[in-house]
């Protein structure tokens, strides 16, 4: 029975030097720190043993999902073309109160696009943040 977790941040450094040295045991970074804490503390070599963490699958994003909200993006970038546009022309036609309404959907439009550029750089980055047992817990 577990009866407290504790939860550690890490340096990158300390972070990748756990992963290795789990790697290497061929057990999971969360096994290996609770080794090394038996092995440490006085009077606790006869803690029992747990049951190996079940691992957990690495995130992955599919490539046709990553896409898809490329197109998205692309395709934002093209209303945002039209939409500079539209509100040039509403301009040279002084139609004033038009090319103000165009000028906040232009603003809107480029803060939606510049969020999914975003958006799809955090998902290709997803297996670079993960360690290499599939563990996310290198923060």
């Amino acid at each position: 029975m577990i009866l407290r977790a504790v939860h550690v941040r890490l340096s990158e450094g300390l972070a990748v030097a756990l992963d290795a040295a789990a790697t290497a045991e061929g057990i999971s970074p969360t096994g290996w720190v609770r080794a090394a804490l038996v092995r440490a503390l006085p009077g606790c070599s006869d803690v029992g043993s747990l049951p190996p963490s079940a691992r957990r699958r690495p995130a992955v994003v599919p490539p046709e999902d990553l896409a898809v909200i490329a197109r998205l993006t692309g395709e934002v970038g093209r209303a945002t073309g039209a939409t500079i546009q539209l509100a040039r022309s509403f301009r040279e036609f002084g139609t004033m109160d038009s090319h103000a309404e165009a000028e906040a959907v232009l603003r809107g439009l480029r803060s939606i696009q510049a969020d999914l550029v975003a958006i799809v750089s955090v998902l290709r980055e997803i297996p670079a943040l993960m360690g290499p047992l599939g563990h996310g817990d290198r923060a």
